[in-house]
């Protein structure tokens, strides 16, 4: 079994909610954990290593358990295989929040998993419409928080010479080149509610980049489709979707590159 440990926020529960049952068709055998405090930065992050507060949440396999832990906790609860980072929403297109709390929060985990593949997990822009509160950080202009937050999450991962799972950039692919996502123009959104990821087809899309990019498996063999509230997604939609995973992240240069 593959021990999987997104350490994030909200972004990161999205990207787990449908990481299993996409893992298990593609023939791999995973447990993918998100320690889950709602909006949490990199900083908030070593905060609570200095504290020591049980304040987070244990959700495996896209499911919460509903028991909380603390930072330390989390670090030694497996060795862990693989560890991702994404930063919070409103931090992401600031390049001074990720450094040097991305450094504190690694040093932390490697003490008990000193063999664990590290990778940035990048997240994704709010809706266009979207009204959250701190969208006006980015002018309330999702191209330009998409251009900020690709950039910084693609410095970060250059200067620890670690790969990228790129979610953020699949998202915006999708948006821009499937016409069923074209908001704009009367397409569905890819975000529930303005920020996080609808159930259906983007979360799917979140937890489809996490397996095509670890493990690079076949996504014809991937059949699994995602459901909610008696509804089960579209198959033309998914292969359209599992054709922008491929193209996105097989653009990204290989770690020997790196």
């Amino acid at each position: 079994m593959i021990k999987i440990l997104t350490v994030g926020n909200s972004f990161s529960e999205d990207a787990h909610a449908w990481i299993k049952e996409i893992c298990d068709d593609g023939g791999v055998d995973i447990m993918a954990v998100c320690p889950y405090i709602a909006g949490c930065s990199f900083k908030r992050h070593c905060d609570r290593i200095e504290s020591g507060s049980a304040d987070y949440e244990i959700i495996v396999n896209g499911k919460r358990t509903g028991r909380f832990a603390t930072f330390d906790e989390v670090a030694q609860m497996e060795q862990w295989d693989i560890i991702a980072f994404n930063q919070g929403s409103v931090q992401a297109g600031r390049p001074f929040a990720y450094f040097p709390y991305l450094d504190i929060m690694i040093k932390s985990f490697l003490k008990y998993s000193p063999n664990a593949k590290l990778y940035m997990y990048e997240t994704w822009a709010y809706e266009l419409d979207a009204t959250h509160p701190y969208f006006p950080v980015y002018n309330c202009d999702q191209k330009e928080m998409w251009r900020r937050t690709s950039d910084c999450y693609k410095m970060a991962a250059d200067l620890l010479k670690i790969p990228i799972i790129p979610v953020g950039d699949v998202i915006q692919h999708l948006r821009e080149n499937v016409s069923e996502f074209d908001y704009k123009n009367g397409g569905m959104s890819l975000n529930r509610d303005g920020y996080h990821l609808t159930e259906l087809y983007g979360r799917y899309a979140a937890g489809l980049t996490f397996y095509y990019s670890l493990f690079k498996g076949d996504l014809s063999k991937i059949d699994f489709l995602p459901y909610c509230n008696d509804m089960v997604a579209d198959k033309e939609i998914i292969e359209k979707i599992k054709a922008a995973v491929k193209e996105v992240v097989d653009r990204i240069p290989e770690e020997d590159d790196l």
